[in-house]
This record gives structure tokens, sequence and C-alpha cells, in this order.
């Protein structure tokens, strides 16, 4: 399964992405910066993905392919997590983006 999230670089800075996953899913992530890029004039040169906040999520190395970056994330326990994606532009320049992930384990679900 793949994420793919589209940035707009006219949003307001306190939207809300959350999305959720399974402990133990290796779920692509695809954060595309084409929009801001075109924006901008230039084009995504590079980027990083860390693991911030309390709950520690496992990441792949981002790779770059017109103006979207890919990364694997994964987690061995259920919490919530924030992903921190940060492109930089071939002109220096940085852009952050945030992504709140919600970690589950069906087995820990009680049905009734």
């Amino acid at each position: 399964m793949t994420r793919r999230i589209l940035i707009n670089p006219n949003r307001v800075n306190a939207e809300n992405r959350v999305y959720s996953q399974s402990v133990t899913t290796d779920m692509l992530y695809e954060v595309d910066f084409s929009n801001a890029a075109s924006d901008l004039g230039t084009s995504v040169s590079s980027a990083t993905a860390e693991s911030k906040g309390r709950h520690s999520m496992t990441l792949t190395t981002p790779t770059v392919s017109s103006n979207v970056v890919s990364f694997y994330a994964t987690s061995d326990t259920s919490g919530d997590g924030v992903l921190k994606v940060t492109a930089t532009y071939a002109d220096g320049k940085q852009e952050a983006q945030f992504i709140k992930l919600q970690i589950t384990n069906p087995a820990n679900k009680r049905y009734y």
C-alpha cells in the first residue's frame, strides 16, 4: 500500500495530516513537492525523513524522483508518531512537512 501526499504550497501551516497504519507494516510514503517546486521555479534535489515525537518509527533513506520524495516507514509497537520530511530544492531552499501517524495493532483491538 502507498500513501501519496500532495503538498499544497498555499496551505495553512496548521493543516492536519493524520494517517494510520498497522504495526510491522512497511508503508510506502510518497510526498509530492511538485506544486511547491513549480511555484518556486526549481526542483527538489535531495530530501531527508526523520522520526519525531515520543513514538519512534523506522524509516528507510528517502529517494527523490520528479520532485516526489519516497521512503518506507514501519513500527513494531502501536502509538502515535510524527514524521518530518525535509526537501532541499536546487536553489538551496528547504521546506519541511510533518505527517502524523497513528500506529495500531489489530490483535489488541476489542471486538464486541
